[in-house]
């Protein structure tokens, strides 16, 4: 199993009592969906491992695991830090104007208003309010923030995610900004101040 064909589910944060259990961290909005899991794939230096539950609890807003094989608290302290995976086949089906983060990388960003492709999806940022996407368009970054009120167009075929970008966006990361309204470029003297 490859990271390519997985989602992130979230973390093992660390040893539960002495006897090899661990605390499950998932990162979803409905963590509960996930209690009758068998098994994660665990990432180790050597790739992906898999490892099955022989017990998995709530607990508070986490779940403790305990993972065949890993019988002490040595063994769950090596399990600490480390990445948990499932494959794609486990995620939630979402509606048509939905996507996860992970499944946008490589889209195609389409402006609904000119109906022109803007660049390509690099990453979606999860940071502060609202999730912003990250794009390479033709070699210069471009972030489009990505409120709840934004009517999105997802086409998981084609790779497109089509939005209406808010007016002036785009020239903000487009337009040269050395170059004036008339084109010229702009000299500094010695009253432009640098930061």
């Amino acid at each position: 199993m490859k990271t390519n064909d997985c989602f992130l589910l979230g973390m093992i944060t660390k040893p539960h009592g002495y006897k090899g259990d661990v605390v499950l961290f998932v990162d979803a909005d409905n963590p509960l969906q996930y209690r009758e899991l068998d098994s994660i794939w665990v990432e180790e230096a050597t790739g992906l491992v898999p490892y099955f539950f022989d017990s998995l609890r709530p607990h508070g807003d986490r779940f403790v695991a305990h993972l065949e094989g890993v019988d002490t608290e040595s063994a769950a302290q090596r399990l600490s830090g480390s990445k948990v995976f499932l494959p794609e086949k486990f995620l939630p089906e979402l509606p048509e104007d939905s996507f996860y983060f992970h499944e946008a990388k490589g889209w195609t960003l389409f402006d609904a208003h000119s109906n022109a492709a803007v660049g390509t999806i690099v990453r979606v940022l999860d940071h502060g309010a609202y999730p912003i996407l990250e794009l390479d368009a033709d070699g210069k970054e471009v972030l489009v923030p990505l409120p709840d009120h934004m009517a999105l167009k997802v086409d998981r075929i084609l790779g497109v995610l089509e939005v209406e970008l808010p007016e002036g966006l785009l020239d903000v990361y487009l337009t040269n900004s050395e170059e004036d309204t008339d084109g010229n470029a702009h000299d500094m003297d010695e009253e432009d101040t640098l930061y």
